[in-house]
């Protein structure tokens, strides 16, 4: 019989730890930020589109020089980020530099660039 007590303890003993150890695990949380930088020659309206963990987010400004910068988060691994640019004039030579990027943040840690180009960039966190 002392065996067997020994053996129920061992066990429970066992189940508790490890349900301890699952407890303390959350899914990591990650945090996109996202920003644009624009310069033309013109006065011209410029439109940034970005994904949310709730749908699409625009924003617009009009000038000759528009910055754009906006954190969203948390997200979850498996999380489309994209954010794109566009401007109201369709001749291109006004537009002297154009870019966006895309950075992530996993659990406070610094953010890291993950994507970059002049009018367009995407990324999945994975």
């Amino acid at each position: 019989m002392g065996r067997l007590r020994y053996f129920l303890l061992a066990a429970c003993l066992g189940v508790l730890m490890s349900c301890g150890k699952d407890a303390g695990k959350d899914e990591a949380r990650y945090y996109v930020r996202y920003t644009g930088e624009t310069s033309t020659l013109h006065i011209v309206e410029t439109t940034y589109t970005v994904a949310t963990d709730t749908g699409i987010d625009t924003y617009k400004t009009t000038g000759s020089r528009s910055d754009y910068s906006v954190t969203i988060g948390p997200v979850k691994k498996g999380f489309k980020a994209s954010i794109a640019c566009m401007c109201d004039e369709t001749e291109s030579y006004y537009i002297k530099s154009q870019r966006v990027t895309i950075e992530v943040s996993k659990d406070g840690e610094p953010f890291a660039q993950k994507a970059s180009g002049t009018d367009m960039a995407s990324y999945v966190i994975d």
